[in-house]
């Protein structure tokens, strides 16, 4: 399979380590489990909404949830669109199935959104739906490795 638009292997890891921390954190600040400082606060945000005020010192600033959005996206797509260590057609293939399940699955539970949630909680399903399909694909791209790679030790 022609891999020219894949990260290296190595990165891999990174991006999972930076998707998960992302995750983790996002979640928990999102909860209010979690109270960090403004990390983004010297980033300008010149298209804000009055409605959803964030500020610090009398401005307006970015919450962390940008920066754990950004974190996410970043660490999912070097998690996703690295090469495996022995990157051959069946992995490719893999590759295809799982991002078009992923793709089929996320739509299927977008409809369900549309159909049972409205007002101010569609809004929250929106924010989780941005990073639906990236997840999606790589729980199942991995499930799916791990799965032949149990039957392929059972064979020998």
């Amino acid at each position: 399979m022609l891999t020219r638009y894949l990260f290296p292997h190595r990165y891999k890891r990174l991006g999972l380590a930076l998707a998960a921390v992302a995750l983790v954190l996002g979640l928990l600040e999102w909860y209010d489990l979690l109270h960090l400082p403004h990390l983004l606060a010297w980033l300008p945000s010149p298209i804000g909404n009055a409605e959803l005020p964030d500020t610090l010192n009398g401005r307006q600033v970015r919450a962390n949830h940008d920066l754990y959005a950004i974190l996410l996206i970043c660490g999912g797509l070097l998690a996703a669109c690295s090469r495996e260590k022995h990157e051959d057609e069946y992995i490719g293939q893999i590759r295809l199935e799982s991002l078009l399940w992923a793709m089929y699955a996320y739509y299927a539970l977008l409809l369900l959104a549309f159909v049972l949630v409205s007002g101010m909680p569609f809004f929250m399903v929106m924010m989780y739906a941005m990073f639906t399909p990236l997840l999606l694909f790589l729980a199942r791209f991995h499930l799916v490795l791990l799965r032949g790679a149990k039957a392929a030790l059972h064979e020998e």
